[in-house]
């Protein structure tokens, strides 16, 4: 729970985890650019609203596709952006940008998550239902698997 009494983002001062600490700075910590990452924008950890100061996004160009690089307390993700998304994420103040990208990663992890449930609930269901097929292909080291 972020206690800062207004809005702040990392880096400056007035950071407070803790009603009885005294306001300081929280730390800048940017997901890693690769070699071929062209950096468009940075939005560091901030509240407003909602406490997100765990959160630091990157829009980057990677080649010729847009990413949108994310570090929290899970690690970093890459996103592939699609559709002309530059222009109009250029055209947003930090703020107002911070808060889009953040939107499009909790919709990533959110959908991400639910597909991974569905999945995991459909091959328990066909274990438990001993409904599982396994063959080996001849002359590979594979082995095919399916739900019957």
């Amino acid at each position: 729970m972020c206690c800062c009494g207004k809005p702040v983002v990392n880096g400056e001062p007035g950071y407070k985890w803790n009603f009885n600490d005294d306001p300081g700075v929280r730390r800048v910590d940017p997901p890693s650019l690769e070699n071929h990452d062209t950096l468009i924008r940075d939005e560091p950890g901030r509240c407003g609203g909602i406490d997100s100061h765990c959160h630091h996004y990157r829009l980057v160009k990677s080649f010729s596709s847009l990413m949108l690089l994310v570090r929290n307390g899970t690690g970093d993700h890459r996103l592939h952006l699609s559709g002309p998304l530059e222009s109009v994420l250029a055209r947003l103040d930090s703020t107002d940008c911070y808060w889009v990208l953040n939107a499009i990663y909790h919709a990533y992890s959110d959908g991400r998550q639910s597909g991974s449930e569905q999945t995991t609930a459909t091959w328990r269901k066909a274990a438990a239902e001993k409904r599982i097929k396994t063959r080996k292909e001849r002359g590979a080291d594979r082995i095919r698997v399916w739900i019957a």
